[in-house]
């Protein structure tokens, strides 16, 4: 005895054409499973591939602006800032050489000033308009023997919307933060002449 095949069309051609047979024999196929069950979690798995891929990215672009914050801080901590005697330009464009190959230096920004002891330094920061507040950024590098803070923020864009959404109230940014508190090195009496402050 031969057995053979039939498709589903074929199926439903033998049977009544009533909407009762056609549901039932569409229930009955498996064939095209594994599409359907592929299409009701691709969404949710692509948005938290991307999610994580995004938030890698961030996380390396916050190790490479605390990189260039600790590089810069080591040439205000030996003096070669103040011998330069360096603008705020100067030092700006310098840090934005190390961190041009991942971050914009149009979102970047630095406030580097002294303060009498290390219980001075602020811990937190003000935010205007969902930025940070850079009206009170000054540059200042000091002279020898003196508490120096270099800060930097950058607003990075999230690109993922549920991300976005969470950073509401930074206007859909996450503000990357670095920062280095230390005494300057007891390196002569070069000072800069360029302090803002």
């Amino acid at each position: 005895m031969l057995v053979t095949r039939r498709t589903l069309s074929e199926r439903m051609t033998t049977h009544s054409p009533t909407r009762t047979g056609i549901l039932q024999g569409f229930a009955a196929h498996r064939g095209g499973a594994a599409a359907i069950e592929f299409a009701l979690i691709a969404l949710p798995f692509f948005f938290v591939l991307f999610a994580s891929i995004e938030t890698a990215i961030v996380a390396g672009a916050n190790v490479v602006l605390r990189n260039a914050v600790d590089h810069a801080a080591r040439e205000v901590m030996t003096g070669q800032i103040q011998t330069r005697d360096v603008t705020a330009a100067t030092f700006r464009s310098e840090m934005c050489a190390d961190v041009s190959f991942l971050l914009s230096c149009d979102r970047l920004k630095i406030d580097m000033r002294t303060y009498p002891t290390f219980n001075a330094i602020p811990t937190d920061v003000s935010f205007k308009l969902g930025d940070v507040d850079d009206t009170g950024f000054c540059f200042d590098p000091g002279a020898q023997d003196t508490i120096t803070v270099v800060r930097a923020f950058y607003a990075w864009p999230w690109v993922t919307g549920f991300l976005q959404e969470l950073a509401e109230d930074t206007n859909g940014n996450a503000t990357i933060f670095a920062m280095a508190a230390f005494m300057n090195e007891p390196f002569g009496t070069a000072a800069s002449t360029r302090s803002t402050c």
